[in-house]
């Protein structure tokens, strides 16, 4: 499993920090707070990612933020 460190700055201004998770050549990106699983993501093959789990509820802003931040993870 390959894991990433994300820091999104949230619309409050303040940093939050995220790991990333993922498996080597897998389209699912899965982003947690601490040991939370707060959202996976899958990659579309176009450039960008959609929302396929929302366990942690997180809100169309965050959401966004974390796609933004996903399309330099994948290659």
């Amino acid at each position: 499993m390959e894991q990433y460190d994300m820091q999104l700055m949230l619309k409050d201004g303040a940093f939050a920090d995220y790991q990333v998770k993922t498996e080597k050549n897998s389209k699912l990106y899965e982003v947690y707070n601490g040991e939370s699983l707060i959202a996976s993501f899958e990659d579309d093959n176009q450039g960008s990612f959609a929302l396929s789990d929302n366990p942690g509820n997180i809100d169309e802003d965050l959401q966004s933020r974390i796609i933004e931040q996903l399309k330099g993870f994948s290659a």
